[in-house]
């Protein structure tokens, strides 16, 4: 059949057809910025002008921008003179000088936004994130400070820090009001700590050791005291049976976490496929092996560990680490046991992730509605 349509008819329905892929730019990039990284990664495959899009890194937020009430969690690193914030979920980052960490260490995360901080040889410090509230501890040699955990926001009672050397063979406590730490001397057996935060659940610490171990013991009553006058951990599981079979220094960097009560252990190792986790039932001292967080997400750094709810689509079921490829950041996905970031076309089986974990990093995340922390003493 002949189309009779006038050419001045044809021609106003092609001018009011404006194509997708013709958008301006400019309007392209303001789309991008409102989405969220899984979003983006599939805004830019609908065609070959809207993948030119770059979606920017280091975006130009004003100084009043709610940058860290988003719900997901950041990636905070202290630098000598700034301080850098990274949010995956959203591929957002932002750059900020704060004089009152120059020259600190960042120890461990916790409890929303507080940072555990050293200075120099002995200084400790609180520090809160959102609300820049800085609350000083009792001096500690730093070199006591390998491995660094508290139980809970510092501002509440009962608050409790824990500092342990590498070898654990020293392990020192500050309770809420205390004027000066608690040494107490540990029976170790030659098996050094892990390089990760420990998990503090109730009234007991839980850590790894290097080797895949897990010890606990209750921090609140110090009795379990030997012959010897050595304390000693009153719970200890073995290693995961499939670790066992990696030959002797396979295990790279441990990781350890709190899910609704069970402990979950990471463990990446040298080779290519070497990522495994665990979860362990502290009462039994037995492990299960985990192949899917389903709708969750894990955030594993050196400074602190957390699983939450994924809340945006094609998030979850995935290990975050404290890495970045290309400016976006990089996961471990548990579909295709494989490593990621939301940009990748080839996806890979090796982390490039061993013996570059940022040693000064952790992870936080505001809690929605965090009431404004006034200053206070220790």
């Amino acid at each position: 059949m002949e189309d009779h349509t006038p050419d001045t008819v044809r021609e106003e329905e092609e001018e009011e057809k404006s194509p997708w892929p013709d958008l301006l730019p400019e309007l392209l990039d303001l789309v991008s910025l409102r989405l969220s990284a899984p979003d983006f990664c599939s805004f830019r495959r609908v065609c070959t002008s809207w993948r030119s899009i770059t979606n920017p890194v280091l975006r130009p937020l004003p100084a009043s921008a709610d940058f860290f009430r988003r719900g997901t969690p950041i990636l905070a690193t202290v630098h000598d003179d700034f301080c850098s914030f990274f949010d995956p979920i959203h591929n957002a980052a932002l750059r900020v000088g704060i004089p009152e960490l120059a020259g600190s260490r960042l120890r461990a995360a916790g409890a929303g936004d507080w940072l555990l901080l050293t200075r120099g040889r002995e200084g400790v410090f609180f520090f809160n994130v959102s609300e820049r509230v800085t609350v000083p501890l009792p001096d500690l040699d730093a070199f006591s400070m390998d491995v660094v955990g508290f139980s809970g926001p510092p501002d509440t009672p009962g608050c409790t820090v824990i500092a342990a050397t590498h070898s654990m063979g020293e392990i020192y406590t500050l309770k809420r009001g205390e004027a000066a730490w608690t040494f107490h001397e540990f029976e170790h057996k030659r098996s050094y700590a892990a390089n990760c935060a420990p998990v503090m659940l109730g009234d007991r610490c839980y850590m790894l050791r290097s080797k895949g171990h897990a010890v606990g013991f209750g921090y609140k009553e110090w009795d379990d005291v030997g012959d010897d006058g050595y304390y000693y951990h009153d719970m200890y599981a073995d290693r995961p049976e499939p670790l066992r079979k990696w030959r002797r220094g396979q295990i790279d960097q441990c990781f350890l976490a709190e899910d609704g009560g069970e402990l979950l252990a990471v463990f990446l190792g040298f080779g290519e496929t070497r990522v495994s986790v665990f979860g362990l039932d502290v009462r039994a001292r037995t492990w299960r092996k985990v192949d899917r967080l389903e709708n969750k997400m894990m955030f594993i750094s050196q400074g602190s560990c957390m699983v939450v709810d994924a809340v945006v689509r094609g998030t979850g079921n995935k290990i975050y680490l404290p890495k970045s490829r290309a400016g976006h950041g990089m996961f471990y996905s548990f579909a295709t046991n494989k490593f990621h970031t939301f940009l990748d076309d080839f996806p890979r089986k090796r982390s490039e992730f061993i013996k570059e974990v940022k040693p000064n990093c952790a992870w936080i995340q505001v809690p929605a509605g965090a009431p404004n922390i006034k200053p206070f003493k220790w």
